[in-house]
């Protein structure tokens, strides 16, 4: 199975592929309690923070909100070392406000 670790608008779990090819349902893929509300946290943080014109608010939380993403992406890579899952990071852009 494959499946991608991705933040997109108003996505709540970030994890896609697996059944559907799409939008993982919740349940989909399983992962540990710790895991799955570090990765809804992860998505709400983008959905709350990341503006679609200017990014990211500074580059520390956009340095920040990528390690946290690697640090989720290597826990489910652990969890399923018998699935493809890859991480998809495209939210680079970041200001800083004076």
């Amino acid at each position: 199975m494959q499946y991608k670790l991705m933040n997109d608008y108003s996505a709540a779990w970030p994890l896609w592929g697996g059944r559907n090819s799409g939008l993982c349902p919740d349940d989909e893929p399983v992962v540990s309690a710790e895991t799955t509300a570090a990765a809804r946290s992860w998505a709400a943080q983008f959905d709350q923070l990341f503006d679609h014109e200017h990014g990211w608010p500074s580059r520390a939380v956009a340095l920040a909100h990528r390690e946290e993403g690697e640090r989720i992406f290597a826990e489910i890579q652990h969890s399923h070392p018998d699935h493809d899952v890859t991480f998809q990071y495209w939210e680079h852009e970041y200001r800083d406000i004076r």
